[in-house]
Parts: C-alpha cells; structure tokens; sequence
C-alpha cells in the first residue's frame, strides 16, 4: 500500500528549509533550486509542491505568523490580567533559537516586499495582525487596574507595537549567542509603566 504524503508538512518542511537559506545565507540565494537542495528534494519535486519561488516565500512568511497564532492559542492563563498580557507578548519576541529564526525570516522577507509585490499581502497581512494582537492586549489592560483611566488605547497599541518589533530587530542584530533575557526586562518595565500616570515634564 503506498505510503501518504501529508502535502501540508510538506509544504512546511520545505518553508523550514527556506528560512535555513534566508537566515545563513540571505534572502537573495532563497532560489528553488538552493531551497530544494537544502530540503533534499529535487527543483521539479519542490515545483510541486510551490510553483513559483515567490509562492514558496509568501508561504514562509505566513508560517511565521502561523506559529505565532499556534503559541499564543496554546498559552494558558496567568493568576492576573497583567501577568497574561505579557505572558502573550513575550510569544512575539526572540527568546529562544526558534524566534529568533522567525525574527530573522519575518525582517528579510519584509524588506524583500519593499520591491515585490507578491510579497506584500503577505507581508500586509503579519504587520496587521500584530497590531491587531496589540490592540487587543491593550484592550485587556484597560480593567481599572493596569492602564492609567482615560488612556488612548490606539496610541498604546501602537507603541507595544513598535517596542515588540524594535526589540525583535534589536535582538537579530546581535551575535546569535548574546541573552535576549533582556527584550523580555523591557517589555515587562513598559507594561508596569502603563498604570502609572505619566509626568508632564514641560512643567
């Protein structure tokens, strides 16, 4: 009886093989051919399986956001509200070799959407779900408790945004061996600073 292919872990076996070229050797050497020597398949197999260099690309990029949603859905909830919304968004920093290869696959492939349409749906699509993850982590803090009174949650959302991306980028332009320990110090000081009210320092 012929063994059967399951055809989605193959498509993400090879989107893994993508992201092993893009981290060591760029996103300019991501052809089908190197990506299928490295997944150890032949360019007509991989054709198959992506019919196009750029449909394998796009499909890295969304299984970045894929194992994001995957660890966020699996994370259990903390004694307090404060506690899970950074529980939550520490899923999106580096903190271990698997992030940080995502971390690394997510910039090359946004940069490359500056001057690839295929690319920037894609690309689109990630840069909106995480502000949309921001916003609602923001919106979760909004209890009373965790977020001054009176707090415009859009702009909050907006600078989690912005510190989770900066801090991934930060951490990828780092030697791979450096302690990301302290993307995860930050995250948690701006998250305490948050409930405290802000002083106007213009006097």
């Amino acid at each position: 009886m012929p063994r059967l292919i399951d055809h989605g872990e193959r498509r993400r076996e090879i989107a893994r093989a993508a992201w092993r070229v893009i981290v060591r050797d760029g996103i300019g050497r991501a052809s089908v051919r190197a990506v299928a020597k490295e997944a150890r398949v032949s360019a007509g197999s991989l054709r198959h399986v992506f019919t196009t260099q750029r449909e394998l690309l796009v499909f890295a990029l969304e299984m970045v956001l894929d194992r994001a949603r995957a660890r966020v859905a699996a994370l259990p909830p903390r004694p307090s509200t404060r506690e899970t919304v950074e529980a939550l968004a520490r899923q999106f920093l580096p903190l271990d070799s698997e992030r940080r290869t995502e971390s690394e696959v997510y910039l090359a492939l946004f940069d490359a959407a500056r001057a690839d349409v295929a690319l920037r749906a894609a690309r689109d699509a990630a840069h909106g779900h995480l502000r949309d993850v921001c916003r609602a982590l923001i919106g979760r803090l909004d209890n009373g408790v965790d977020l001054v009174p009176g707090t415009d949650l859009d702009l909050e959302a907006a600078r989690l945004h912005a510190l989770l991306d900066g801090l991934g980028a930060h951490v990828v332009h780092e030697p791979a061996g450096a302690d990301p320990g302290w993307t995860a110090r930050v995250l948690s000081r701006h998250l305490d600073s948050l409930a405290t009210p802000a002083v106007d320092a213009r006097g």
